[in-house]
């Protein structure tokens, strides 16, 4: 992610402090009768046409920049290493910040401002403290930016109207991004413009290549901000714009000299349509990508002569990500949520497009290239490296899995090797190899675009090479490794305790039990396939009725939280993207067709026991039970479980029953209709939705419509992008990582106070009972036909329901 870094300069008390606070969002500091700290540099993730930039904001006051910071020898700027302990990365832009209240704050303003300019830096004006009314302004906005005629822009600010500083910063931003691509490809259009001059036989005038293309002629059609960005870009390539000087005069409304008429100074170009400021200092831009180009000329230049420029000069932008660019994201600095989503995003979903021991080259190649690289300041060259063993040391205990190869656990053993030399590393050393010691479990990679096996053969044939080549860089590695530090790793689900204990005065019927990693829960998981084996007699439902609700919806709870925890991610993902046939083959997609079948199972289970017996009254008691256990389930958070029951209950063969939905109360009916509007499908199940992303931890996600929205986004999109299908379209992982984030965030955190109750599982799990669909229809005619005539009991034809006398 490219960085940029931006002084905030002024005279003391202009509210410098202020500006960087609302440009950055900052919350307003509480009041204090204790001295403010010094002001540190304060670093913003900004988004510009969609392209994250690290922006840092620092201040320095106008009295000690000019008399500290300033060379007057060469008359241009010295900026200062370090700032209040903070080593302070290179100016990239200036914001100028006046107030228009007090004469003192631009006294320094036309030697400041020409050490500026003969720096090659943009420069913005800022007028602060503009929601004062006329009588008390002492400044004439207008005759000062008349004066600075080379300044990017000048705008008016006021505490009221935060809009107007974040256009101030974004008009720089702009600029500097611009100025960026200009200078990157300046070397390669320089040759390809002579050459199409040659061509055209086109030669344009000596005065146009020593001004900006914006000053050719007072009536520039420039009618976006985007002709301002230009225009500085223009000026700043040439020589005599560095060298030049402002003119002298009166700052507070004196004589404007006659030349400024001609002069396109920011007040001038914000008269063109477009860009506009009005008297209310409330600054309005309307950009249109199709002007940027048509209008960035004057009218005095031929048509044939602006040709070439754009011919060459614009590339299409090019779709989708490299997978450099997304490890340099993954290592680079977290300046936001988003920043620290997307580590967890990318380990989860690299397979679908590299190996691991690429993703693991691909680090060690910046740890080594940052080594050498002589340049970067020791401490920040140390917090670096901080960050990218921080990575390798969350990859390893979150996806442990990934190093089961022979050929990359032997380069992370070495790896952890250096590390253990040095005694600092001695514990998070020693915690990365037990987990790759206990937990690694080689993986399925069926479906994945890569296959670990190439990178097995290709490591093979030079795995002789490699272990000289090893031992050679040994000391280098250990001499990039000695200053570095590290916590304990940051560890997900796979390493998490997960303690289920019994309460005190539990039955004796209930175990608990212990579990840490996702192999301890697909052997739990593994137990819960149902047997069908147990006849639903009326000894069963008197059992049932007597159970307590809270025991009946803590098991159904527990069942489910063991078989959600037993999913890893990444299975899930795949389960959306493999076919038929790879499924059958891959043995990772166990666990989500158990759950799924569990789902499925539980709302047949749900729909049986209510058509056990043959009374209404019976089968209305059964009925409102099970809806007070859904009530319960929604307590608890476990929406999987509570779309099952609804979806027993609901179904058709027992939403028919109406003889016996009349017996239960009203009351009952009125609560567990919230359920039915909580798990609806009315606008993209919204209500579930909103439900879940407000539900505190612990719970458990509605997994049906979780996986259908990971099906819409897998198909959706494809997966690699641009001419060759070597870029990654990294807008598809966003959107499956909005899907997979709370789920990784809910497997993190178990339920405290789960027990096992032995009875309600046998009857959750164990009971025979028909699971055709078609069946369960027939036994709910049968018990209450829809023309009410009554059905000899002698007549039934389902096994399942063992004949016994009605009470």
């Amino acid at each position: 992610m490219e960085s940029f870094s931006i002084a905030v300069i002024g005279a003391d008390g202009v509210g410098k402090s202020q500006f960087i606070r609302t440009a950055m969002s900052l919350p307003t500091p509480p009041k204090s009768i204790l001295p403010a700290p010094d002001p540190k540099p304060v670093t913003a993730r900004i988004l510009v046409d969609n392209v994250p930039y690290a922006v840092t904001l620092f201040e320095l006051d106008l009295q000690c920049f000019e008399s500290e910071y300033f060379d007057d020898q060469y008359r241009q700027v010295k900026w200062p290493k370090q700032m209040n302990g903070t080593i302070l990365p290179r100016v990239h832009g200036v914001l100028f910040l006046y107030d228009v209240t007090d004469t003192e704050s631009i006294n320094y303003l036309p030697e400041t401002f020409n050490a500026l300019v003969n720096s090659s830096l943009p420069v913005v004006l800022v007028a602060t403290k503009c929601d004062n009314p006329e009588a008390s302004r002492k400044i004439d906005v207008d005759a000062v930016t008349a004066t600075c005629k080379s300044c990017l822009g000048s705008f008016r600010v006021a505490a009221d109207k935060p809009e107007t500083v974040r256009m101030a910063l974004y008009s720089l931003l702009r600029a500097m991004i611009l100025g960026n691509q200009e200078h990157e490809t300046s070397e390669a259009t320089g040759l390809r413009r002579r050459a199409a001059s040659e061509v055209a036989h086109l030669d344009a005038p000596t005065e146009s290549l020593s001004r900006p293309i914006s000053q050719h002629s007072r009536h520039s059609r420039a009618s976006s901000d985007m002709s301002l960005l230009r225009g500085y870009l223009a000026a700043q390539e040439n020589s005599d714009y560095r060298h030049s000087r402002s003119s002298r005069m009166d700052l507070l409304g004196g004589q404007i000299p006659d030349d400024y008429e001609s002069a396109q100074t920011v007040h001038s170009m914000l008269r063109n349509s477009g860009v506009r400021l009005d008297r209310a200092q409330t600054i309005y831009v309307e950009v249109e990508d199709s002007d940027v180009d048509s209008l960035r000329y004057s009218d005095d230049i031929p048509l044939l002569q602006r040709g070439d420029e754009t011919l060459f000069d614009r590339s299409p932008k090019k779709p989708g990500v490299t997978f450099t660019e997304l490890v340099d994201r993954l290592l680079a600095p977290k300046l936001s949520k988003a920043d620290q989503n997307f580590a967890g995003v990318f380990l989860c979903l690299y397979r679908k497009f590299a190996t691991p021991g690429e993703l693991f080259s691909a680090i060690l190649a910046r740890l080594d290239a940052l080594k050498d690289d002589k340049s970067i300041h020791y401490l920040t060259k140390t917090t670096m490296q901080l960050r990218i063993i921080e990575v390798v040391a969350k990859w390893v205990a979150t996806y442990p899995n990934d190093f089961a190869r022979p050929v990359v656990k032997r380069r992370l053993d070495e790896f952890i090797t250096h590390l253990s030399a040095e005694p600092i590393f001695s514990a998070a050393a020693l915690q990365m190899r037990k987990i790759l010691e206990e937990n690694v479990i080689e993986d399925d990679d069926t479906g994945w675009v890569k296959s670990e096996v190439e990178d097995t053969e290709a490591d093979n044939e030079s795995l002789a090479s490699a272990t000289r080549e090893s031992l050679r860089h040994d000391a280098d590695l250990r001499d990039s490794l000695s200053t570095l530090g590290i916590g304990g790793p940051s560890e997900n689900h796979p390493s998490t305790s997960s303690l289920i204990s019994t309460p005190a005065g539990a039955s004796t019927k209930t175990h608990s039990f212990q579990f840490h990693v996702y192999e301890d829960y697909e052997r739990e998981a593994s137990t819960m396939i149902p047997s069908y084996t147990l006849p639903l007699t009326k000894f069963r439902y008197h059992i049932f009725m007597d159970m307590a609700n809270d025991e009946i919806a803590d098991e159904m709870t527990r069942i489910d939280w063991v078989m959600f925890s037993s999913i890893r991610i990444r299975d899930l993902v795949r389960h959306v993207s493999l076919s038929p046939e790879q499924k059958e083959k891959c043995k990772a997609m166990v666990n989500v067709n158990r759950m799924i079948s569990h789902f499925n199972h539980i709302a047949t289970w749900v729909s049986n026991m209510i058509l056990m017996r043959d009374k209404a009254k019976h089968r209305a008691q059964m009925l409102e039970k099970f809806m007070h256990i859904a009530l319960k389930l929604r307590q608890l958070n476990n929406y999987n479980g509570l779309a099952a029951v609804l979806a027993g209950i609901n179904g058709t063969a027992i939403l028919r029953l109406s003889q016996t939905r009349a017996l239960v109360p009203a009351e009952v009916h009125k609560r567990f209709a919230r359920l039915i509007l909580l798990m609806g499908t009315q606008k993209g199940y919204f209500a579930y939705r909103l439900a879940w992303e407000n539900s505190p931890l612990p719970r458990i996600p509605f997994i049906p419509l979780h996986r259908k929205d990971l099906v819409a986004a897998e198909e959706g999109s494809i997966t690699f992008v641009g001419p060759q299908g070597d870029r990654l379209n990294w807008k598809k992982f966003e959107v499956l990582g909005e899907v997979i984030l709370p789920i990784m965030k809910s497997q993190s955190t178990p339920y405290p106070n789960l027990s096992r109750h032995d009875e309600a599982r046998e009857l959750i799990l164990d009971c025979l009972m028909p699971t055709d669909e078609e069946d369960i229809y027939q036994r709910s005619v049968q018990v209450e036909s829809t023309s009410g005539i009554a059905v000899d009991p002698s007549k039934k034809k389902f096994p399942w329901f063992a004949a016994s006398k009605t009470s």
